[in-house]
């Protein structure tokens, strides 16, 4: 049972993972891409941000910068969901404690630092959902490696 608790914590926050980078890739492309939702005034910020040129030679705008970001988020969401999901599915059980209890405080922490210096709720939901995820993991998952239910 203990084994389950440590996979099925993983796989939960891998999911929040992947769940999370399908809502952003959607909201790239509604917002940076198709533009859907641009009012007024986010089609100004838009039109400055583009007017302000980082790397003449490429073309490079803050704009262009910003939407790097958010394409990049996605993709890391991505990269991470998958990874920890083949992790849950094929590691050995002795090695999925301490990788759930050093996810869960780096996730909290992280979660902290970011609600504190810059409070943007999709992201304190990810990290604070993965962490509480890998936290569920590692508490629940006490002796599984020594063969204890």
């Amino acid at each position: 049972m203990a084994e389950q608790h440590l996979r099925g914590g993983i796989r939960f926050a891998a999911g929040v993972f992947l769940i999370s980078a399908g809502m952003q890739v959607m909201a790239h492309y509604q917002f940076y891409v198709a533009g859907i939702g641009l009012d007024e005034r986010r089609r100004a910020v838009m039109e400055a941000m583009q007017s302000y040129v980082l790397v003449p030679r490429l073309g490079t705008t803050m704009w262009t910068l910003h939407c790097m970001f958010s394409l990049s988020f996605a993709i890391f969401l991505i990269l991470t969901g998958t990874a920890y999901w083949w992790m849950a599915k094929d590691m050995a059980v002795q090695k999925l404690r301490p990788l759930a209890t050093a996810s869960a405080g780096l996730c909290l922490s992280a979660c902290l630092l970011v609600t504190l210096a810059y409070p943007v709720v999709q992201t304190v939901l990810i990290l604070l959902l993965a962490g509480l995820g890998f936290f569920w993991s590692a508490w629940r998952g006490r002796g599984a490696a020594s063969g204890r239910d």
